[in-house]
């Protein structure tokens, strides 16, 4: 298990995020007030599907919704979130392959990839 609680700096500020909710494939730690959430979700070898293994992992923020309430979605909040999802077989192919195609990904997706995938473009 990761450690508890986890630690996000977000705009410059720390952020502790405690261990909240526990699954036998799913870990949620929350803040205190709600605003970040950070959700591990994995499979156990037991539950693979044909060698296929799935880990990922979400940072969600949920910030008010700045528009004025209406009386039917009082509670509606909005939120913001950024994940990445792993899929891998490791009796195949192995780990070494999925940690260069990690970091393949994470070159590939830079601050300007980022901005434009954003932005709409495709």
């Amino acid at each position: 298990m990761f450690s508890d609680p986890l630690s996000v700096t977000f705009d410059g500020s720390s952020k502790s995020l405690p261990r909240v909710e526990t699954y036998s494939d799913r870990v949620i730690y929350r803040t205190a007030d709600g605003e970040f959430q950070v959700d591990i979700t994995g499979n156990s070898s037991r539950k693979a599907v044909n060698g296929v293994r799935n880990a990922g992992i979400k940072l969600a923020r949920r910030i008010p919704d700045p528009t004025p309430l209406n009386s039917f979605d009082d509670w509606r909040q909005i939120v913001n979130a950024v994940s990445i999802a792993f899929q891998y077989d490791e009796s195949r192919a192995g780990l070494g392959d999925l940690d260069l195609l990690r970091s393949a990904l994470l070159t590939l997706v830079n601050p300007t990839f980022q901005s434009r995938l954003i932005q709409g473009e495709k």
